[in-house]
Formats: C-alpha cells, structure tokens, sequence
C-alpha cells in the first residue's frame, strides 16, 4: 500500500519523537566520534611536538657538551706545548690514534701523558726521553686496566702514585714498590752508587718506572691482544664517540667564542652606567 506524502506530514507533525530520538542518537554518535578524532590528532600532535622539544633539548645539550669538549681540547693541546715543548708534534700526532690503540680519547690521552710528563721532567727527561716515558705510561695503563678488568683512569691514577712514592695503590695491579727494592733498582741504573744510600725524588722517579716495567710484564701488551673483546671494542667505541663530539664543538667552538666575546662587549658598555 502506497502512503501520501501529506498523510506522512500529517503524521510527523503529530508523532515526531521516534525521529527525533534517532536524530539525536545519531548526533550523539557523530560527536562522540569527532572527540575521539580531535582527542587523538591533538594527542598525536602533542606526541609529536614533545618529540620534537625532546630531540631539539637534546641537541642543544649535545653541542654544548661538544663545544666544551672542544675547548677543554684545546686547554689540554696547549699544555701539552708547555710540557713537551719541541717534541710536542709527536705527542699530538701520537694522541690522534689513541682510540683504537688504547681505547682512550685523544683527550683523555693527552691528559694522561701530561700528567706522566710532569713526574719524567722532574726525573730530568726531556725530548724524545720525555715523550716515550709519557706515552709508554699511557699504554701501560690501557694494559693494565685490560688485563685487570678496570678503567684506565684508575690504572693511569696508581701509576702516579707510585712516581709520586705512594706504592699502596698500585698493589691492585700486582706491583709491590718497597725501599729495599727500589734502591736496588737505582743500583742497578747506575744512579746510586750504594744501596745505604737515600733516594731523591728525581731517583725514585726513575727506580719505579724500572721496577713498574719489570712487574708488569704479563699484562704488557694485553689491550691489543683482547682489543676484538667486548670490553675493549666498547672502550674504543666511546673513545671514538668523545673524539667525534670533540670534532663537532670544535666546529662549533668559533661561532660561540664570537657569541660569548659579543656578549662580552655588551655587558661592558652596559654595567657602567649602572654603577
């Protein structure tokens, strides 16, 4: 039977609630899903735009870090000037393979040969006599920390210890400085002529490096015997990663030093008139 469109008028002007409740439960419906879009795009975006706030933190971190790197390089570099004098180019060169070779930044192995620098010019070193003193006490302290599955720095700090006279700390890497022997040790240098004789700090100098050698004899050499182990493959991956961070600051370091010596200048001609 077919229906009128005025009997049907007729009839949603009298009896619309059926209609009415549909169009509301569809309209509920439709909002309900347009919430739960805008939720998730806004949700989506403030994901995104965190990310983004995250990463952009980060990198600043990172470059700040890296020009400071930088900086302290160069700190480092115009020590080792100081310390090496004409022989320095060698130190230098030497410090550029010092990842692979020790797993040691070149930072930190410029550090650690100067360090070993100061002891070997009181001992009266110098030239090529200072560099292999410095920089075989680098490797050695590599080995070490290989062999007795510590750090470098750790190795690096008892060595200096020991040259400075404090034996104690070097005990853990199975080196066992006493008087007895390390005046025999002198003797046997050439540096003392008795045994009943003192030893100045210069000869204690000498005697330990001597003595340290001889006892160290098994973990010589260690670093590059185990260098495909995991240990030492990450020393040398971070050492790697601190140079690459230096070579990134030391790009950066020109446009910062303009900026701080920029800043500089205007605080000058700013602070005085509130004075």
């Amino acid at each position: 039977m077919s229906t009128k469109l005025a009997d049907a008028v007729a009839y949603l002007k009298t009896d619309d609630s059926e209609l009415k409740k549909g169009l509301d439960d569809g309209k509920a419906k439709v909002n309900g899903w347009g919430s739960a879009i805008q939720g998730a795009l806004m949700g989506a975006g403030m994901a995104g735009f965190n990310a983004l706030a995250g990463a952009a933190q980060s990198a600043v971190g990172y470059m700040g870090d890296a020009v400071g790197a930088a900086s302290d390089l160069g700190e480092t570099v115009s020590k080792t000037g100081v310390l090496f004098g004409d022989s320095s180019g060698s130190v230098l060169a030497w410090s550029e393979n010092a990842a692979t070779a020790f797993g040691q930044s070149q930072q930190q192995a410029l550090d650690a040969a100067s360090t070993f620098a100061t002891f070997g010019k009181a001992a009266g070193l110098a030239g090529d006599d200072l560099v292999n003193f410095s920089t075989d006490f680098v490797g050695l302290s590599a080995d070490l920390a290989s062999f007795n599955n510590t750090t470098p720095d750790q190795a690096i700090q008892a060595i200096g210890a020991a040259l400075r006279g404090e034996s104690e700390p070097l005990r853990q890497f199975g080196v066992l400085l006493d008087d007895a022997s390390m005046r025999q040790k002198a003797l046997e240098l050439g540096i003392i002529s008795t045994t009943k004789e003192a030893l100045t700090p210069q000869q204690k100098v000498l005697a330990a490096q001597a003595l340290i050698y001889e006892q160290t004899s098994a973990a010589q050499g260690d670093f590059a015997r185990t260098s495909g182990g995991l240990a030492n493959q990450q020393r040398i991956l971070d050492a790697q990663m601190s140079n690459l961070q230096t070579t990134v600051g030391e790009a950066l370091l020109p446009a910062m030093l303009a900026l701080t010596s920029g800043l500089n200048s205007l605080v000058q001609t700013v602070l005085p008139p509130l004075t």
